[in-house]
Formats: structure tokens, C-alpha cells, sequence
């Protein structure tokens, strides 16, 4: 396999593909630890806690410091868990499950948009018509004049 089809082939399942429920388990379990040894290491280790009780912190560290550590517990989240996707697509492919592409409620979206406006709504026409509202009212904004 070449190194270009391997890449390919990489993206498509990150994109494409779930973590099998059970393993996923454990991949959601690993992020929470990340979390919460990031909280761990914000507020206690860098004794934030102690300087809020204590009256010591500055409004910059209310203001700005704690939106900053609460913000980046999502990104110590998504990072953690990419990362053992990431791990499983290498050492276990055998464990993804691919997302299911029909959606019944997007079905039913579609099935009601073409009842609104025709099966021929979704077909794209290069002929010209001026069946296409925005054409008729405002010009083809590509006409040369």
C-alpha cells in the first residue's frame, strides 16, 4: 500500500468510523482521567483554590484564568480521546464501527422537500431556464454585460 493510499485510507476511518461501544468506554473513561488530572493540576497544583479561599487571587485570575482552565478541559477532552482513536486505528482497525450513512429523519426531510417542490428540484439544469426564481428575479449574476 502506498504511503498516500495509507493517509487516505487513515482519514476515512477517523472520519467515518466509532469506536466499538465497549472500547469506547474506556477511550471516554482515559479522557475523563486527562480531565481531571488537568483540574487537578490547575486548581490544586498550581494552588488556585487556595489563593480564591485565601481572598490572594487578582480579578485577571478570576476574569481570565478560570474561563481559561475551564476551556481548555474540553480541548485536554477532545485531545485525549482523538489520541485513542487514533491508537485504535492502528492497533486495533478491527474494533471501528462505521457510522450509519442513512438517517431516517434526513430521509423524511428529503421526502418532504420533494413533495414541496418536485423531484426535479434537487437536478441541476446548466440549461438556462428561468424556472430558477433567483434567475428571474435578480439576473444570472454570471452573465457577462
Amino acid at each position: 500500500m502506498t504511503d498516500k493510499r495509507l493517509k487516505e485510507n487513515f482519514f476515512y476511518l477517523f472520519r467515518h468510523h466509532r469506536i466499538e461501544p465497549k472500547l469506547n468506554r474506556y477511550a471516554v473513561l482515559l479522557s475523563l482521567g486527562g480531565v481531571i488530572g488537568w483540574l487537578y493540576f490547575s486548581f490544586i497544583e498550581k494552588s488556585f483554590v487556595g489563593k480564591m479561599i485565601s481572598g490572594d487571587a487578582l480579578i485577571v485570575d478570576l476574569v481570565l484564568g478560570l474561563p481559561l482552565v475551564l476551556m481548555f478541559t474540553i480541548i485536554v477532552y477532545a485531545c485525549v480521546y482523538w489520541s485513542c482513536k487514533l491508537l485504535i486505528i492502528f492497533l486495533l482497525p478491527q474494533a471501528l464501527i462505521p457510522y450509519q450513512l442513512e438517517d431516517p429523519k434526513q430521509d423524511a426531510e428529503t421526502e418532504r422537500q420533494e413533495e414541496a417542490h418536485g423531484k426535479n428540484y434537487w437536478d441541476k439544469s446548466d440549461s438556462g431556464s428561468t424556472d430558477d426564481p433567483i434567475k428571474t428575479k435578480h439576473g444570472d449574476p454570471h452573465d457577462s454585460k
